[in-house]
């Protein structure tokens, strides 16, 4: 018997003011639990709050949500760029649907409730987007992690690390 398939992992970022420690933290979990990541968004570099210039592999209206056995959703005020893309959520239901892990932190949990992914769902997200997360039908538990069913949502920069630990546990499962 061959090596199983490395789980691939689709990191959506805002071009710009996405939080630094959100995607690295997430990343270095994924990719030290063999998973492959690829980054996407709506220019080839996105710029992070702290500075981090982050090279863009693939743009967001290219993306084959079936190419990904995860999409992940990097927070950041600079997230609410997809709250209202018709893309973004097309991308996070299509992942959904086919019982992919769909995740989000900080400001990124929006973008799935707007796409009608958090009715009747446990999440949390940064304090500032609670009433958009509870009007998208969201059960807001305020906790630093939540997970439900395939959706795994987080608080923002102070739950990076447990982020990414859930979404590795997530693809190793």
């Amino acid at each position: 018997m061959g090596q199983p398939k490395a789980k691939s992992v689709l990191m959506v970022v805002a071009h710009y003011n996405f939080r630094d420690e959100e995607y690295t933290a997430a990343r270095e979990k994924l990719e030290a639990a063999g998973a492959q990541v690829t980054v996407a968004s709506t220019i080839k570099e996105a710029v992070g709050m702290h500075g981090l210039k982050l090279p863009v592999d693939v743009l967001i209206d290219e993306v084959n949500p079936a190419d990904y056995d995860a999409v992940v959703f990097i927070g950041g005020t600079g997230a609410s760029q997809y709250w209202h893309d018709v893309k973004a959520h097309e991308l996070a239901r299509a992942a959904a649907e086919r019982g992919k892990l769909v995740a989000a932190s900080s400001h990124a949990p929006v973008t799935l409730a707007v796409a009608g992914l958090l009715k009747g769902k446990k999440a949390t997200g940064h304090i500032t987007v609670f009433e958009k997360l509870t009007v998208g039908g969201a059960d807001y538990t305020g906790s630093k992690v939540e997970r439900d069913g395939n959706i795994v949502t987080a608080s923002g920069a102070n739950a990076a690390r447990e982020f990414g630990e859930t979404l590795a546990q997530a693809i190793r499962a």
